[in-house]
């Protein structure tokens, strides 16, 4: 029982932090053309609707953007202008404030992980990205393997910056290196040619 409540959450959090790294993307291609539209206030769940309006008629990447940002940031704007209207917001009253939006937040995706759980076709979701090598500068042994494909890389020091590897983190360096290690260890048993 225990593995399975293991596994589903595991799979409830990266569905968040797939999505929520969607939706990052997806608001820094918005952000910049509702700010032409509405420099007052171009965050708003208004200024996000009236762009949402008009998708059909926009670039397929932008219009599936919008699609993002209506099914998962449109519900939290919603949610702090509601707040806000009750006057419960950051400046007036920020404990309450915090807990509203964090019990909106768990319920949110406790009920958007279901929805994708029944149909993961719905969003065009990444796969989620594996960071087995160092969790905290999101570097993947895949993505070392594929830079090691390419060049012949003599040291960690010439390796880091092409895989994201941050040249102070211990995590990183024994990772990258490992890999390295096992690279030119792998090359050297290969046949000569």
């Amino acid at each position: 029982m225990a593995t399975g409540t293991t596994k589903a959450l595991h799979g409830h959090h990266k569905f968040i932090e797939t999505a929520t790294e969607v939706v990052h993307d997806a608001r820094e291609l918005v952000l910049p053309l509702l700010s032409v539209a509405y420099p007052e206030d171009p965050w708003s769940g208004a200024a996000l609707r009236s762009l949402i309006e008009r998708r059909e008629g926009l670039d397929p990447i932008l219009a599936e953007a919008l699609r993002m940002l209506e099914d998962f940031e449109l519900p939290f704007l919603d949610e702090e202008e509601r707040l806000a209207t009750a006057g419960v917001t950051l400046a007036d009253d920020l404990l309450g404030f915090e807990e509203a939006m964090l019990e909106f937040e768990r319920a949110f995706w406790l009920r958007t992980y279901e929805v994708y759980r029944a149909d993961p076709k719905r969003w065009d979701l990444p796969e989620p990205k594996v960071r087995d090598v160092c969790e905290v500068h999101a570097v993947s042994s895949s993505a070392v393997r594929a830079a090691l494909k390419d060049q012949d890389f003599e040291d960690f020091k010439e390796l880091a910056p092409y895989v994201g590897a941050h040249l102070e983190c211990a995590e990183c360096r024994v990772g990258v290196t490992r890999l390295l290690i096992s690279e030119v260890r792998r090359r050297k048993d290969l046949p000569a040619s």
